[in-house]
């Protein structure tokens, strides 16, 4: 009974750190785990090893000492960055790799404001928990995938764009696919002369509560991919330094820009909405795919001299599971509106997904786990 209730906790310990990881891959959004790949948090992190998180949603104020994964706007041109918190100024948090001699703030990045924050790592007794050697397999299984997935598709001369994000996906499915399975009964068969196995019934599996656990384990996620990196951005326009760089005259047309990137595997839609009537944005509603950035271009009329004008813009984000017009159509009605359509979507996809493959009744099987060695595991997972 110890043996079975151990084996059964390890499945559903494997079971979420693998949805974990692909779906932090897929969304661009730490779930429970994360890795880093450098040696700046050194040693506190190694670099290749994993590390738990909190979303910083639930993880509080952050305070000096803190390790987080923010999105950074300079560090590597931009993307997740995982360093410690050694101050705090009226702009935003000071940060810095654990094994480099100067702040990032030295380096150029500006300081880390509170909705740049997407985790915050895990520590006991002030030491990070970490899962040495984590990174490094999940990037040598992604490169092997990559690979893989781009030798076939170029073999058989089908029209797929085979890239990360493509092959992204594809991990998520087969991640999903497998979870399921995980659950599916094994019937009597061939396979008996290869087992010694009990016929005494167990307990079975409700789907309904894999499509509940599922739902959370999508959905969560998945909008705060569209919700956490959406806000306002703020643009300055000073009227002195427009007058001194001459040729245009208060209220003719002045441009600034402002930068948007998409971390996670799914492209994304972006729309931005100035808050005031004068000011335009270009492009307003673009499509970003995986690992992208995109430069929007503001055009204000110029103030007086002396004057300083503040631009707010205000940024929505939508995971692109329907036609990009449609999702801003939608949009237009009203951002929860595009919302709650995608996750009705969403969710409805992945409660479907689980009943074609188990149903809806509770499923009852019998106990297959004694002496079964992992080549018979998994041709019965294959029936």
């Amino acid at each position: 009974m110890l043996r079975e209730v151990a084996e059964r906790t390890g499945t559903v310990l494997l079971v979420v750190v693998l949805v974990s990881l692909i779906l932090g891959q897929v969304f661009g959004q730490p779930i429970l785990l994360a890795y880093v790949d450098s040696g700046s948090m050194e040693p506190t992190i190694d670099e290749g090893d994993g590390f738990l998180t909190v979303p910083a949603a639930v993880a509080g104020p952050p305070t000096e000492g803190d390790v987080i994964t923010f999105r950074a706007q300079e560090i590597g041109e931009g993307g997740l960055t995982t360093h410690r918190i050694v101050g705090e100024t009226s702009e935003g948090y000071i940060t810095r790799g654990d094994a480099n001699p100067f702040t990032d703030q030295d380096g150029g990045e500006p300081a880390v404001t509170r909705d740049q924050i997407v985790a915050e790592a895990v520590q006991i007794g002030g030491t990070v928990i970490t899962i040495p050697g984590l990174g490094t397999a999940i990037e040598t299984v992604q490169a092997t995938l990559f690979a893989g997935v781009t030798a076939v598709v170029t073999a058989i001369g089908v029209d797929v764009d085979p890239s990360p994000g493509t092959v992204g996906m594809w991990i998520f499915g087969l991640g999903l696919l497998l979870f399921a399975l995980s659950f599916r009964p094994g019937g009597e068969s061939e396979l008996e002369r290869d087992v010694s196995r009990s016929t005494e019934e167990t307990d079975g599996v409700n789907p309904r509560r894999v499509a509940a656990v599922l739902l959370v384990l999508i959905l969560v996620p998945a909008n705060a991919a569209m919700i956490l990196p959406s806000g306002q951005t703020s643009l300055t326009i000073d009227g002195d330094e427009v007058a001194e760089a001459g040729g245009v005259e208060p209220g003719d047309p002045v441009e600034a820009e402002f930068n948007a990137r998409n971390d996670g595997l799914i492209t994304l839609l972006l729309v931005f909405e100035p808050t005031d009537d004068d000011v335009a944005i270009e492009p307003s509603t673009p499509g970003l795919p995986p690992g992208q950035s995109t430069t929007a271009t503001v055009t204000v009329p110029a103030p007086e001299p002396g004057v300083e004008r503040t631009v707010t813009i205000t940024e929505n984000r939508y995971l692109v599971v329907l036609p990009e017009s449609v999702i801003t159509w939608l949009h237009e009605i009203h951002p929860f509106v595009a919302l709650g359509t995608l996750n009705l979507l969403i969710g409805g996809g992945f409660v479907g997904f689980v009943g074609g493959l188990l149903g809806f009744s509770e499923v009852r099987f019998r106990d297959t786990s004694r002496d079964v060695p992992l080549r018979v595991r998994i041709k019965q997972w294959l029936r």
